[in-house]
């Protein structure tokens, strides 16, 4: 018998251990794709990122060394009119062509990323052009080639590129402007500085930061910047082989997401993003068999990981299956022991013969734990109700037109918090209304008695006298443990909404909810109730006079409560009795 219910015991633990295991392997599997595509989408888009700021890098540099190069006094001082015109005179031709050299001289080295720079012309306003090299289209007295502005960048750090168009319309150069003030207008003119495109897309293509080498760079008119075919550069992104398949998923796909598609008869895993600082818009692609190849990693290490925990569920299962498969007879004889009252017994952790003798033991000993559980609860909560109603049998007994007072405005409470949502519920529990309620007035012990019994009106200094029972009836319950929590409502059911209550002058939801709702209950019982000075008002009248101060006095959303129950009869005023209250007396908000 041993034997099959070790067996029984093994075959158990590990079908329970392996089931879990391999479910959840299975269910995380999707998650581990979905991880792989998000590292690509992580590298993919750093990379990216480094590429765009390395871009932003070189035209900023280049635009601020441009601006740089006009301000240069060389250029500023190149030949005057004057002496362009002096074609005849050797010495001023001399000069003319010294002073171009000296300009010439600039334009080589001008800035950190000269092996950018196809050319440099400086056109002057006379149409008298100086080139680092000479360049059909820009010879003297004529106009260049016409030039359209590209847009790099935005906001305060926009640049405005041009490019230069062949006869076919697409760019042949992309140039970086300036205008040059000279120390007079005749030498005034611009800078143009003309970046080899291919160099750039070379740079790009080939640096380090490069993932794949199957990036495309677009910028914002839509002319490519870099490509993997070098024939491609400077040509709109329509002529591209790839622009059929990439712009419909550039469209509809989620920027920053990668997204399959077939490019040239080839599955390809894309990524496209927007730089938010230069306007361009990147495209990169790779092969699916570079994710199908991690992804048949994940898959080994997953399976590996699987055949691991199944011998090691096997040997634990073993291992436990032996530990309970021991007799327990051991332990239920000292279950018996415990059970008399012998609760030094020990016993050694080795396992069990018969399973049901320890549950009929365990759940024998679990009743009368609970048992004993119940009765000190019931006992606990029966000496609690004592302490709260000798408290306030103790106010009652003071003064005597509270009597009933305290239960009137305890039920009125109850009324209303029964009638709340379950989720306005949770802050407290209805016996922490219920005991809030009973003690709401306790503070009144330490009122004198020619205070507190006073018929006629209080005089102002009376008046402050009375308004500190609130937080001395607070002061007294905070030092009960057990009862320490509902001391907020106490301290705070004499102020108002709107801050005009006391002891704190609390407004709003700063106000405690035990202390909004016994407000609400506490004025209603002072106006239902009849006091030496004045007869009780009716249920009906009362009701209006709360219904009037709503928002003002108390809490517009306690009011509606307090409406709903009284409409429906859950709230009934009692005959009126000759009972005195202090709140009236007080000639508080009530």
């Amino acid at each position: 018998m041993l034997l099959k219910l070790k067996d029984r015991l093994f075959a158990t633990f590990l079908l329970l251990s392996l089931f879990p295991i391999l479910l959840i392997c299975f269910l995380f599997y999707k998650e581990a794709q979905k991880a792989v595509f998000e590292q690509y989408e992580t590298s993919i888009g750093g990379h990216l990122d480094s590429v765009d700021r390395r871009l932003n890098t070189i035209f900023q540099t280049i635009q601020h060394d441009t601006n740089q190069l006009a301000n240069d006094p060389v250029l500023r001082m190149s030949i005057p009119k004057s002496q362009e015109n002096r074609l005849e005179d050797p010495l001023a031709a001399s000069d003319r062509e010294a002073q171009r050299s000296k300009v010439r001289d600039a334009f080589e080295n001008f800035t950190y990323f000269r092996n950018l720079i196809r050319n440099v012309h400086f056109v002057r306003d006379d149409k008298q052009v100086i080139s680092l090299q000479p360049e059909d289209g820009w010879e003297e007295k004529r106009q260049p080639s016409e030039l359209k502005k590209e847009a790099w960048g935005t906001g305060e750090s926009q640049i405005w590129l041009l490019s230069r168009t062949d006869e076919q319309g697409n760019p042949k150069s992309l140039f970086v402007s300036q205008r040059v003030e000279g120390h007079s207008e005749e030498v005034s003119g611009l800078l143009f500085v003309e970046i080899k495109l291919d160099e750039l897309a070379s740079w790009v293509n080939n640096s380090p930061i490069a993932k794949y080498n199957n990036l495309m760079v677009l910028m914002p008119s839509g002319k490519i910047l870099v490509h993997p075919d070098m024939e491609l550069i400077g040509k709109n992104v329509s002529v591209a082989p790839e622009y059929g398949s990439l712009s419909k998923h550039l469209l509809e796909s989620e920027e920053k997401k990668v997204f399959a598609v077939h490019l040239r008869n080839e599955s390809v895993y894309a990524y496209h993003q927007t730089s938010p600082t230069s306007g361009i818009t990147y495209v990169e692609w790779l092969p699916d068999q570079d994710i199908a190849n991690r992804l048949e990693r994940m898959k080994f290490i997953l399976w590996f990981t699987i055949c691991l925990v199944v011998i090691f569920s096997g040997y634990v299962a073993h291992r436990i299956s032996r530990w309970i498969s021991k007799p327990i007879y051991t332990l239920v004889d000292a279950t018996d022991a415990l059970l008399k009252g012998d609760f030094s017994i020990r016993v050694p952790i080795e396992g069990m013969r018969e399973i049901t003798f320890l549950e009929k033991k365990f759940n024998m000993m679990a009743a009368q734990i609970q048992s004993l559980i119940e009765r000190e609860r019931e006992y606990s909560q029966k000496g609690l109700d004592q302490i709260v109603r000798s408290f306030y049998l103790a106010v009652e007994m003071k003064d005597p037109y509270t009597a009933g007072h305290t239960e009137r405005v305890t039920q009125y409470a109850l009324i209303i918090y029964d009638q709340m949502l379950d989720k306005e519920q949770l802050g407290f529990t209805r016996d922490d209304l219920r005991y809030a309620g009973l003690m709401h007035d306790i503070g009144k012990v330490a009122i004198p008695d020619h205070v507190l019994l006073k018929t006629g009106k209080l005089t102002y200094e009376e008046y402050e006298f009375m308004k500190r029972h609130p937080s001395i009836g607070a002061d007294i319950v905070e030092q009960i443990e057990s009862l320490a929590h509902v001391s907020p409502g106490i301290r705070h059911h004499h102020e108002r909404w709107d801050g005009k209550g006391y002891p704190y002058q609390l407004k709003g939801e700063n106000i405690p909810l035990i202390g909004r709702i016994l407000a609400v209950a506490d004025t209603f019982d002072a106006m239902t109730s009849t006091r030496s000075y004045r007869n009780a008002m009716s249920g009906k009248e009362a009701y209006e006079e709360i219904m009037r101060c709503k928002g003002t006095q108390f809490d517009p959303e306690i009011v509606a409560i307090f409406q709903r129950a009284y409409l429906s009869g859950a709230i009934q005023v009692p005959q009126p009795t000759e009972n005195s209250d202090s709140i009236v007396k007080e000639k508080a908000a009530t």
